[in-house]
């Protein structure tokens, strides 16, 4: 990836790389800033095998703190600023960080957390508090003392794997997994990201956070690789959010469908704001078809894309010019031909039309989890294929289209249920901003649907939601329980938490 940058910064030197807030930086500049972070990093000892840490929300500290590892070869992480202090002292303790730069931008609490998970760690790493400003990071590591290997000893699974950044999975079910994903992975994901935009100049807005892999490889390199401008905000808000589309004159706007949601409920999500958006992408979780189809009206380019932390971002994207319905209810095609395919439980692959699991091949899959080959060995089959876990069928236009998750399936009366299908009747009722459908005990059927709905009206009710699943559903598909609340528990991904929708289910 730093060869684009350079490639940049020599041939479009005064292009804008970065903006945050009222800084603005060129191309130029960024590779300066970058260069300089690496050599220092060098020089107090960060090579091939450390990994570099960072903590905060998206901005210009983060950008150039990646590209800075990668230039030294180190290995990055970034850890979630929401996470309380025994979440960061595990992911500290995994990772082993030499140095966690600390974003002028991290709020207080995140630097309590912080300090307190740093003191349960055996192995504590160097905390680097920077303060504003791209200048903040070099003089803030000049402060430190050069690393002792003694203390921080090579890693040699690192070097083995050939990490250059590490995400943790959400973690929804037992702990975190580092993913460890390559230059290679990297560079693929971006490129097909950028071909799908027809490598068109533009400015992106970042504001996932940078823990997770549509940050990383799905947003800030795609821009970098096509020399885009990267428009940061540290905090996401709906109206905010939709005032710097508007001002910045975003070109393409990547979110979780919960912020264009959010947006749509404040009153901003529309072409007032909008106007300059070229291309709108979502991915994580399903988008509501009447958004879809509101959004049609004045986006020209909408698409949805299917991707893993283990995949590097991307697998599949719908084409341009996709309808309403294939933006709802499917997500795209493969970037890669043979790159995904579906299989039943023997491995074996499935007729058109009949559901599996979906497979992922390619030069974007990671070569495997930090020091857990087990898991490894669970993700990847002897020829490469990385399982998803994730069940789907091809449609008739050669889509993929996803029915739910193998672990949330459940059976009712003998019949496979895959939540999926039934959360997306539930958020085509008018009212019904999302669903999530749980499988519960139930001693007559083995077990039964539970659906939790999100609400924007009152008007909303479990009568009317039954009734509205049986007009649209096979019987044994509609849930048994209906329960209405004003929101959903999320991920700090924006995907709902469905664990703690089982333990809500445990407790009662």
């Amino acid at each position: 990836m730093i060869d684009y940058l350079n490639e940049h910064a020599q041939q479009h030197p005064d292009r804008e790389a970065a903006v945050e807030g009222r800084v603005r930086m060129s191309y130029a500049e960024l590779s300066g800033h970058v260069a300089a972070l690496a050599s220092l990093l060098r020089a107090k000892g960060i090579v091939p095998g450390h990994v570099l840490a960072y903590i905060g929300p998206p901005g210009i500290q983060y950008f150039i703190s990646l590209l800075a590892a990668f230039q030294s070869g180190a290995t990055w992480v970034g850890l979630n600023p929401k996470y309380r202090s025994d979440e960061l002292a595990y992911v500290i303790g995994h990772a082993r960080p030499c140095i966690v730069l600390v974003a002028a931008t991290a709020d207080d609490r995140t630097q309590t957390e912080l300090g307190l998970a740093v003191a349960k760690c055996g192995a504590a790493p160097q905390l680097v508090f920077a303060d504003a400003g791209a200048q903040a990071l070099v003089a803030a590591i000049e402060r430190i003392a050069p690393l002792s290997l003694a203390q921080h000893p090579l890693q040699a699974d690192i070097i083995r794997l050939g990490a250059a950044v590490l995400v943790y999975t959400s973690g929804s079910t037992g702990k975190p997994k580092a993913a460890c994903l390559t230059q290679a992975n990297l560079v693929e994901n971006s490129w097909w990201l950028a071909r799908r935009l027809d490598f068109e100049s533009g400015r992106f807005l970042i504001n996932l956070p940078v823990n997770h892999a549509g940050c990383i490889s799905d947003t800030t390199l795609p821009a970098l690789l096509k020399g885009d401008a990267l428009i940061f905000m540290p905090a996401f808000d709906p109206v905010e959010a939709a005032r710097l589309v508007r001002d910045e004159k975003i070109t393409v706007l990547g979110q979780v469908p919960t912020q264009f949601q959010m947006m749509h409920a404040a009153g901003v999500l529309t072409a007032d704001f909008l106007g300059s958006v070229k291309h709108m992408g979502w991915g994580g979780a399903a988008m509501p078809g009447s958004l879809i189809e509101y959004l049609s009206g004045f986006i020209p380019d909408l698409f949805n894309s299917y991707g893993l932390t283990e995949s590097s971002g991307t697998v599949t994207i719908t084409r341009p010019g996709a309808s309403v319905e294939q933006l709802a209810h499917s997500v795209g095609v493969p970037v890669f031909d043979g790159a995904v395919r579906i299989v039943d439980a023997a491995g074996n692959p499935v007729v058109d039309g009949e559901s599996g699991e979906v497979q992922i091949h390619g030069p974007h899959v990671f070569p495997g989890y930090l020091g857990n080959d087990a898991a490894t060995g669970q993700a990847l089959t002897a020829e490469g294929w990385l399982r998803t876990g994730d069940t789907g069928h091809w449609t008739t236009d050669g889509s993929l289209r996803l029915v739910g998750r193998l672990t949330e399936m459940y059976k009712s009366g003998g019949y496979n249920i895959y939540p999926r299908e039934i959360e997306a009747v539930l958020e085509s009722y008018p009212g019904v901003a999302m669903a999530a459908v749980i499988g519960v005990a139930d001693p007559l059927w083995g077990e039964a649907g539970h659906a939790f709905v999100q609400a924007a009206s009152e008007t909303v009710e479990a009568a009317s939601l039954s009734a509205w699943c049986r007009e649209r559903l096979a019987a044994y598909k509609v849930p048994k329980k209906f329960e209405i609340r004003a929101e959903l528990p999320l991920l700090p991904i924006g995907k709902i938490d469905r664990k703690r929708l089982r333990d809500m289910i445990a407790a009662a």
